[in-house]
């Protein structure tokens, strides 16, 4: 199952609004979304600011923030597996539900510098979404996005 199709089961007013989008809107779609799961989140990283001022894919940054992603999914599951034995395994803990999603919202950054425009955009919605399970927020997002990165 592609990314697309996985957005449009969770948040279809997104998946619709990629769809929608022109080959030249969908990488601002695509940082529109990763700004938006960063800002809410409060992700501070200066790699993370970097990337979203890039305003370009670039392959050699997104490894660089993917690396920042797996130590931020690692970090994640350190919290989360002493916490597997509760009822919940961890998933209500304040501490694990912002672990996964800072690691979402970086996700979120490095899907939005990739070369394929679509998949730009469908990865770093759906990332964003599992970061802040707010499509709302997500769609206010990419209404106000700038015309250009």
């Amino acid at each position: 199952m592609t990314t697309i199709e996985l957005l449009r089961r969770q948040a279809p007013h997104l998946a619709e609004r990629i769809d929608a989008a022109g080959e030249l809107e969908l990488q601002g779609l695509a940082w529109a979304a990763a700004r938006a799961a960063v800002q809410r989140t409060g992700l501070s990283d200066p790699l993370i600011e970097q990337a979203l001022r890039r305003g370009a894919p670039d392959a050699a940054l997104r490894a660089r923030v993917q690396a920042l992603v797996e130590k931020l999914d690692d970090d994640y599951f350190a919290l989360k597996e002493p916490l597997e034995e509760r009822e919940d395994a961890g998933k209500t803990d304040p501490r694990v539900i912002l672990a996964f999603s800072r690691a979402r919202a970086a996700s979120a950054v490095a899907e939005s510098l990739s070369d394929d425009a679509m998949e730009a955009a469908a990865s770093a919605a759906y990332e964003a979404f599992a970061a802040i399970d707010d499509p709302q927020y997500l769609m206010d997002a990419l209404r106000r996005r700038p015309s250009s990165r």
